[in-house]
This record gives structure tokens, sequence and C-alpha cells, in this order.
């Protein structure tokens, strides 16, 4: 597959497999055989909620020695409630611990714009269920 030379020295693929929209009961299995018919480049992100399943799929094509993990290049992104400089550092390894690698070969910014954060062990913010308070005031 074809590359591009990065300043850094490095090669990354033209061709990637984006990640976003891949369902987590077949993500595993859709980035094995993705491995298997040819790609190296696979484009995730936390937001994209499937960075598990993802390395799964890395790992089981690594084990089967389809191929080594210096073969691919893996993208993630930090997503925009992370972009205090102290929470950078811990969700990019919650993320490669979710990946199941060591380190990523492109990590950058999802959106240069900046959210309220959020602890990600909380499942929903709070104001979630907030709109209902207007349906029952016949507002919306």
């Amino acid at each position: 597959m074809a590359t591009i030379k990065l300043n850094n020295g490095h090669e990354m693929p033209q061709v990637g497999f984006g990640l976003w929209k891949v369902d987590n009961a077949t993500c595993a299995d859709t980035v094995y055989n993705a491995i298997k018919a040819g790609y190296r480049l696979f484009d995730g992100a936390c937001d994209y909620g499937n960075e598990k399943e993802a390395g799964q799929g890395v790992a089981r094509a690594i084990k089967d020695g389809l191929v080594k993990r210096s073969d691919l290049f893996l993208v993630s992104k930090l997503w925009n409630t992370f972009h205090d400089g102290p929470r950078v550092t811990p969700i990019a390894q919650k993320q490669l611990a979710d990946w199941g690698i060591d380190y990523f070969d492109l990590y950058i910014m999802h959106f240069p714009v900046a959210l309220k954060y959020v602890d990600p062990a909380v499942a929903y913010p709070p104001g979630w269920n907030a709109p209902d308070g207007s349906v029952q005031l016949s507002n919306a």
C-alpha cells in the first residue's frame, strides 16, 4: 500500500479504515478482516466508543501472525472535553489501554474546540433528561 513520508521520517499509509459508526458487536471482526484485506491504517477515537473492540481485532491479527504491531499505523483522537492539560495524559493512557497497545502512531485533537469536562465514568451528563420537563409542560 502506498505511503506518505512524514516529517519525523515515519511512513503513513495513504489509505486507512475509519472506525466511526462501526458497531461494537462487529468491530473486532471488522478490524481483523480489514487487516486480512490489506488495511494497515486504522482511524479511531474515544468518542466512537469502539476502541476496545478495535484493539481486540488488532490483537487477534497480531496473534494469528497476519501483522506485527510495527506494520500498523493506529490513529486516535483527543476528545473535546479533555483539552485541559492535566486531563490529556490520563485519557490518552485510557485509550491506549482500551486498544491494548503501548503507543499511537498519530494522536491528534478531534476538533480544536474545547467542551466542558465530564468524567468518563458518568454515563450521561445530568441534563440528559432535562428536556422531559419541557414535554410535560407542553413546551415541546
